[in-house]
């Protein structure tokens, strides 16, 4: 009886041992990713396209990988994105190449002036050309896509533009240093504010105006304090969704085939989608809002695109300069996007 007892023990504590084992292994495999972004909770790339991916990845590896969003510059500041996926601080970030001009500097190609058609397009055309051109500057980071928002529109307070005159001496929130340049060259005087402070700039009377897609405006709350909007499809920016290098290079082989599956070209095509669909929309509720919806002259926006085309060749010849492939770069961005 006691030898029954001492048998049917030890195959307990076997089994025990046993499924605490592998309960212990289940556990250690879930790989848990950090993702922080600067944009608010309900932001659509948040809602459309970052949690739907981080939940399909998580069921194409059977929930061994699951992401934790934090929004809002939870874990940093916007312009502090990049480096905190490169240092580890997180695991993955969206972040805005924009905010640190000095270290992109073939990949700024997208933020010259007209240098957009549909956020779509753009989205494709910018990955294509990174791909070919400046993979180089995203080294410290695996890059998982690249894309674009809507193009950009003049948005004022008080006083609406209609002509290239009716800038000069107006003080416009911008950027990206090459619109900054673009605005000067008409008399304005462009300003460099954060988009999360935008708000408080405009309701202050610090600027006069900002320029941004209307799904920007909205999402921000800007239209409270907007009067007009001036269509020029002036510029776009670029954004990328990068994942820390050592995280990428411990993840196992078939964990990283699944979302090499699911990156790249198509990720920034959908993104690019979301921007168009969700700027459709929002341009709507903007202008329901009492924004009041104005257009360029078609002589000055004419004028104003040879003064664009005149900074794209500048900033090429400045690449050039360099040792970059600034010339190819530009051709290539302008061949895919259709702009001469």
């Amino acid at each position: 009886m006691k030898c029954k007892i001492l048998v049917f023990f030890v195959a307990a504590t076997f089994l025990f041992l046993g499924t605490a084992f592998f309960v212990e292994r289940s556990n250690a495999e879930t790989i848990n990713l950090k993702v922080s972004s600067p944009w608010p909770p309900k932001h659509p790339q948040h809602t459309m396209l970052m949690e739907p991916w981080g939940k399909k990845i998580s069921e194409l590896t059977g929930g061994r990988v699951k992401m934790q969003l934090f929004p809002g510059q939870a874990l940093g500041k916007a312009k502090d994105q990049y480096e905190m996926a490169a240092k580890g601080i997180c695991d993955i970030a969206l972040t805005i190449p924009a905010y640190t001009p000095g270290r992109f500097q073939l990949g700024s190609v997208f933020w010259l002036p007209f240098m957009v058609t549909s956020a779509e397009a753009t989205s494709v055309a910018l990955w294509k050309t990174y791909e070919k051109y400046f993979t180089a500057e995203f080294k410290d980071v695996k890059v998982l896509c690249q894309f674009v928002h809507a193009p950009g529109q003049i948005f004022t307070r008080k006083k609406p533009v209609t002509t290239l005159a009716d800038l000069k001496g107006m003080k416009i929130r911008v950027t990206n240093p090459y619109i900054q340049r673009s605005l000067k060259v008409l008399g304005a005087s462009p300003v460099s504010i954060p988009v999360p402070e935008v708000y408080n700039a405009l309701d202050r009377g610090v600027v006069d105006g900002t320029a941004m897609p209307f799904e920007g405006l909205w999402v921000f709350k800007q239209h409270e304090v907007i009067d007009y909007a001036t269509i020029c499809d002036l510029y776009t920016m670029s954004f990328a969704i990068v994942m820390n290098n050592r995280k990428w290079e411990s993840l196992p082989a078939d964990i990283k085939k699944i979302i090499e599956d699911n990156i790249g070209l198509e990720m920034s095509r959908k993104a690019g989608i979301i921007y168009d669909r969700t700027e459709a929309v929002l341009k709507k509720k903007v202008l329901q809002y009492g924004v009041k919806e104005r257009h360029l002259a078609p002589a000055d926006l004419a004028k104003w695109k040879i003064e664009g085309k005149q900074i794209r060749e500048g900033w090429a010849k400045q690449m050039e300069a360099k040792g970059l492939q600034g010339n190819a770069t530009l051709k290539e961005a302008q061949g895919l996007l259709g702009i001469k």
